[in-house]
């Protein structure tokens, strides 16, 4: 049997989620940023709302329509508060990846395309985990880096630190926990 509306419960719709000047935000095409300015602009006849977003790395503005935010995959930063739980995910947690290369690859290009912090953590420490152990494959490598990237943007967005200093703590963090 098919279900259709008439069979299956609605599932209800979440929420828009709402963005202010002065948030925090993160866009997995750029990294950390905040939002500057909410505007009106007519582009090809059509009068949108937009926002100017500004980010950390690159020194790079974007305007994203607002009603397009969640769409394009922009999300909040994580909370202040959840700072310290990330710094310790970055050692603790771990990613259960598959053993073949082909689907291990698609599973962290996912995490990665998704962008979420805490699966950018555990991505970290098991990367780093398993190169410590075997070593990884340059590939492999470029994808841990390009996680560290995101997560310290994200670090220097939320703390209000320089992105060196972000990467930094990043580095200190997993150097201190290596053995």
């Amino acid at each position: 049997m098919v279900p259709n509306s008439e069979t299956s419960p609605a599932v209800p719709e979440a929420p828009p989620i709402e963005f202010n000047i002065g948030d925090t935000i993160f866009y997995p095409a750029q990294g950390a940023g905040v939002v500057e300015e909410l505007t009106t602009r007519e582009i090809l006849g059509e009068t949108k709302e937009y926002m100017r977003l500004s980010f950390i790395r690159g020194d790079l503005d974007v305007l994203v329509p607002l009603d397009k935010g969640e769409e394009v995959g922009l999300r909040h930063t994580f909370k202040a508060d959840e700072a310290k739980e990330l710094t310790t995910l970055l050692v603790e947690s771990s990613v259960e990846l598959p053993e073949q290369w082909p689907p291990r690859h698609r599973f962290e290009l996912e995490i990665i395309a998704r962008a979420e912090s805490k699966e950018l953590a555990g991505l970290i420490a098991t990367l780093t985990r398993r190169d410590l152990e075997r070593g990884l494959a340059d590939t492999e490598r470029d994808i841990m880096e390009k996680a560290k990237e995101m997560l310290a943007t994200e670090f220097a967005a939320v703390q209000g630190i320089t992105l060196e200093t972000a990467k930094a703590h990043v580095k200190k963090t997993l150097e201190a926990h290596q053995s």
